[in-house]
């Protein structure tokens, strides 16, 4: 029976990589994809509403880190960049992350941008820790890793260009 056993993992553990990694990836590139570029269609919608959410909203007072520069708002040229940088980052990183071109930067891009979302816009802090973080924010974190690490496989661009 032991033997049985080991034989099948052996056999699983050989194949899967081959088969299942590049689905794996395909799958989490969309998803990941699907999820910032969704965000960036918001946001180029009402530019001007962007703006407002960064200057008044996200980047005020009410935010932990900015009683520590002790600022009320961001100046709103500064709001105005931040939401074009945003917008464009959500649009652009997306779309060269589900045809797999540059496929580790894209995510690093993406990534950064989740770790923004996480520790400066939405950082709801309650006596059971950091919720809507885990809520969400976890799993675009973990996935945008996985990307990281394998980076592109055979069904992207990347995998094309090294062969």
């Amino acid at each position: 029976m032991r033997k049985l056993i080991n034989k099948l993992n052996s056999g699983f553990a050989n194949k899967s990589p081959n088969i299942l990694m590049p689905v794996v990836d395909l799958f989490v590139r969309i998803i990941m994809a699907r999820e910032f570029f969704s965000s960036g269609l918001a946001k180029f919608k009402s530019l001007e509403d962007t703006t407002d959410l960064f200057q008044y909203e996200w980047f005020s007072d009410e935010n932990w880190w900015m009683t520590l520069i002790d600022a009320e708002e961001i100046p709103r040229v500064l709001a105005t960049l931040l939401a074009v940088l945003a917008t464009a980052g959500e649009l652009i990183l997306p779309v060269i992350l589900v045809v797999g071109l540059l496929t580790r930067y894209a995510a690093t891009g993406l990534m950064v941008m989740a770790l923004v979302i996480t520790l400066l816009v939405y950082p709801v802090w309650t006596e059971d820790g950091l919720t809507y973080w885990w809520s969400q924010h976890v799993w675009w974190i973990m996935g945008l890793s996985v990307l990281m690490i394998i980076g592109g496989q055979k069904f992207s661009i990347d995998s094309l260009m090294e062969r």
